[in-house]
């Protein structure tokens, strides 16, 4: 039961990611096929993590009415609807692409929310590193679809792969909606591990009592900080080989799947690490490895094989610091507000893609194009998290003396 609601759950959010590579991949031939500028996909990209943004946000007070399970199927039934209009739009209706875009973003963000904050309150850790890896498996396999449908000499085909992506997640939404009955009993195989407060859903004046609770602005703060050095790094690598080390564009944007090829191997290896190490402690490590690979990547006069090392390290590190920081939400806020936690934690944290990467963008265009600084804004963004983070741990620490010995050994305080 809990197994197959499992592999459920895996399965929607490889449909989160397949969405996520649709705008990147096949706009080069949308704009050739309609005779569109380039540049819109990335104001286009914006609207959508707009739309990510208000949904995370608001997934909290959702859920005060609706229960986890009902979000997530409606908000994937959403993002098939976003596919499926995506696939219609034609040439002089380019601003359709804006109105999808919200519907696609509204969708995406519903499903992070809940799904993640329901896998750190019912499953165990190796669970949440290997959901992530299943985004990873979505958005590496929805570019793959498209490129087996689009002309590359007259860019024709886009939207049958689009509406491909569409019916796939269609389908995984029926999946969902025929599934709904595990999810409560769940749920209720775990009950008589929780309180009653652990069970209560969402409720008016949680938002406030998480406001007043300090380590919230700095958990924010650390989860801002990931999403900045993630989305930056990935988004600008290819422009840090090209015009940082002067190599084609090719070779440039092959030397920036590393980034994601680290991350991806990182989630399924942190799946087995998680095992023996706690989300602290995962943390630690990947913050030691984003660092170390900032280092290399940042240090003057570097072949370009040096630079690209460091890229995977960084995509490395990365790999378990999002998982991990999930897990930890329940024991940071307690149960009781964890799903309010998550729903505040990512609407604020995905600022940073849709702020600082573009910021990136344009400070280092400026400068005459000195990409050659993105292994900097890396560094910087790791460095505060490992501020951010053993502040929080330190804050915590009387707190933990309180923690029942079996949750002392699910979060990995005093130090493991």
């Amino acid at each position: 039961m809990g197994l197959a609601l499992l592999l459920v759950i895996y399965l929607t959010f490889v449909s989160l990611g397949l969405p996520d590579s649709v705008l990147g991949s096949s706009f080069p031939a949308i704009a050739g096929n309609l005779g569109l500028s380039s540049d819109l996909a990335g104001y286009i990209g914006m609207v959508v993590t707009a739309g990510t943004i208000l949904s995370a946000f608001l997934s909290s007070f959702i859920l005060q009415k609706l229960k986890a399970k009902y979000l997530v199927a409606f908000s994937v039934l959403l993002t098939a609807a976003g596919l499926l209009a995506f696939s219609f739009v034609s040439e002089g209706y380019a601003w359709a692409f804006f109105l999808i875009a919200i519907v696609m973003g509204l969708g995406a963000g519903g499903i992070d929310a809940a799904l993640n904050n329901f896998v750190a309150l019912h499953y165990k850790p190796i669970h949440m590193n290997w959901l992530h890896c299943s985004w990873g498996i979505g958005a590496s396999t929805g570019p793959l679809i498209l490129g087996a449908f689009i002309d590359p000499v007259t860019d024709a085909g886009w939207n049958d792969g689009v509406r491909v992506l569409a019916y796939i997640q269609f389908g995984i939404a029926l999946l969902i909606f025929l599934t709904l009955p595990l999810w409560e009993k769940v749920a209720a195989k775990n009950a008589g591990k929780k309180t009653l407060e652990d069970e209560a859903p969402v409720q008016k004046g949680d938002h406030r009592k998480l406001l007043r609770e300090p380590v919230f602005y700095f958990a924010v703060v650390g989860f801002f900080a990931y999403c900045s050095l993630e989305t930056t790094s990935g988004f600008w690598a290819a422009s840090f080989f090209s015009y940082g080390k002067g190599l084609d564009s090719a070779l440039s944007a092959s030397l920036a799947s590393l980034f994601y090829i680290g991350i991806a191997v990182g989630r399924f290896l942190s799946g087995f690490l998680s095992l023996k190490i706690k989300p602290k402690g995962m943390i630690r490590l990947g913050e030691g490895i984003l660092v170390v690979g900032a280092v290399i990547a940042l240090l003057p006069g570097v072949p370009w094989q040096v630079a690209a090392v460091g890229f995977i390290l960084i995509g490395l590190g990365c790999a378990p610091i999002y998982p991990s920081i999930i897990l930890l939400t329940p024991y940071r806020f307690s149960k009781r507000l964890s799903q309010t936690a998550m729903s505040m934690e990512m609407a604020v944290a995905y600022l940073g893609n849709l702020v600082v990467s573009p910021l990136f963008g344009l400070v280092a265009k400026s400068l005459g194009d000195a990409y050659i600084l993105l292994p900097f804004v890396t560094l910087f963004f790791a460095l505060l998290m490992v501020v951010v983070h053993e502040f929080i741990n330190g804050k915590l620490k009387k707190r933990d003396a309180a923690l029942s010995e079996e949750e002392k050994e699910a979060y990995g305080v005093n130090g493991r």
